[in-house]
């Protein structure tokens, strides 16, 4: 199970694949590789990602922060590889005092899920 929570139910600024319904709610990214690999992969989308923080890593577990254009708001970033599931887990959540944060969570999640499934062909 990953080190990170769901988002709340009614979140508008928090989207994880821990949520199965609602706004917040994303689906894992599956691989076929293994979870080295996998973790290989979310660490080049993040390092390949403009104003982009490495918090913490250990293991399949990396924490980041990353920080909006205009802004300069600092999103936290989590993801966690599964390697009995071979799922990439992770929740994206905007600044703690942000009502919404206007889809930016889930357009740029979006973006890290593409880029993460081309990388892991």
């Amino acid at each position: 199970m990953p080190r990170f929570d769901a988002c709340d139910a009614a979140s508008m600024k928090c989207v994880s694949t821990l949520n199965d319904s609602g706004y917040p709610a994303f689906e894992p990214v599956p691989f076929s590789c293994s979870a080295e690999d996998a973790m290989a992969a979310v660490k080049a989308v993040v390092a390949d990602h403009p104003r982009t923080k490495v918090v913490e890593e250990d293991g399949l577990y990396l924490s980041t922060v990353f920080m909006t254009r205009v802004i300069r708001w600092k999103d936290t970033v989590q993801f966690e590889v599964d390697p009995d599931a071979k799922l990439i887990h992770f929740r994206s959540e905007s600044v703690p005092y942000a009502g919404s944060d206007l889809g930016a969570n889930r357009k740029r999640m979006t973006a890290v899920t593409q880029m993460l499934q081309a990388r892991l062909g």
